[in-house]
């Protein structure tokens, strides 16, 4: 149940209705950032997906959790040319990260990096070990980019869930919809 008023008309679409009525300048924004993140990013797909959806773990965001961008964007914007896409296996070994066998060492510390930019960014800013580490895999684009990107993720993600708009009944592709990638109008009664 979203932890604000939706009219009837817009309770299918919560995020409709508080991105048109609520703060519509300051979703666009946001929007704009998911959007600039989906069709921009130069991080390999599975590198992407794999700290996406440990933010999207961490922040309990139910529609982020079943998102796949090769089923959820249309027109595969979220692809592109950005190679394979992850196979489920990704998504269930994300809370296992360590340890599970599924990871390459670019998408351990792709999930690492979102999980301390979630939880301790404090300490992240600080832990030279773990940036030595990165700067070996990553080139100096790709971490920026790793960084806008999990930014964007824990943001939506967490303004998703904490108001509730992750609970209504509906597939993450009219989530998607709703939440202003494409417009969505009130229901005709």
């Amino acid at each position: 149940m979203p932890h604000v008023t939706i009219p009837d008309a817009f309770a299918h679409a919560p995020m409709a209705y508080a991105g048109q009525h609520l703060a519509p300048a300051m979703t666009a924004a946001l929007n704009g950032l998911s959007q600039a993140v989906h069709q921009h990013s130069i991080l390999p797909l599975r590198v992407y997906e794999a700290a996406r959806a440990r933010i999207a773990e961490i922040n309990g965001c139910l529609l982020c959790q079943q998102y796949r961008p090769t089923a959820d964007i249309p027109g595969g914007t979220a692809v592109g040319d950005r190679g394979p896409a992850p196979d489920e296996a990704l998504y269930a070994d994300v809370s296992s990260w360590r340890t599970s066998p599924v990871y390459s060492e670019r998408e351990r510390v792709a999930i690492d990096f979102a999980e301390r930019f979630a939880l301790t960014p404090d300490a992240l800013g600080y832990d030279e070990e773990f940036w030595t580490r990165a700067k070996a895999l990553f080139s100096e684009a790709e971490l920026y980019d790793l960084t806008i990107s999990v930014a964007s993720c824990l943001a939506a993600g967490r303004v998703s869930h904490v108001l509730g708009f992750d609970q209504i009944s509906c597939s993450v592709g009219e989530a998607l919809q709703d939440w202003g990638f494409v417009a969505v109008q009130p229901a005709v009664e």
